[in-house]
């Protein structure tokens, strides 16, 4: 797995991340790992099919997260 993200201003690039640090309550935390498990799921079910898909917390102070499928990078 690899992780990337990007600062908050718009003309920020992408960058290959060492390290995430959430920071939330139990509720967001669930919410967010249960999409994940949605995403799992369905890139198990549709495999190359599947592109992305993005978790936009039910709070508004999370910041977007995409789950990619790799399979879909040029390596």
């Amino acid at each position: 797995m690899k992780l990337f993200g990007c600062a908050e201003k718009e003309d920020a690039g992408m960058e290959l991340l060492g390290a995430l640090t959430l920071v939330g309550e139990p509720q967001s935390l669930r919410e967010l790992a249960s999409f994940l498990y949605r995403c799992a799921d369905a890139l198990e079910d549709e495999g190359s099919l599947w592109e992305q898909d993005a978790f936009d917390s039910s709070e508004h102070v999370c910041p977007q997260i995409v789950v990619f499928n790799p399979a879909l990078l040029d390596d």
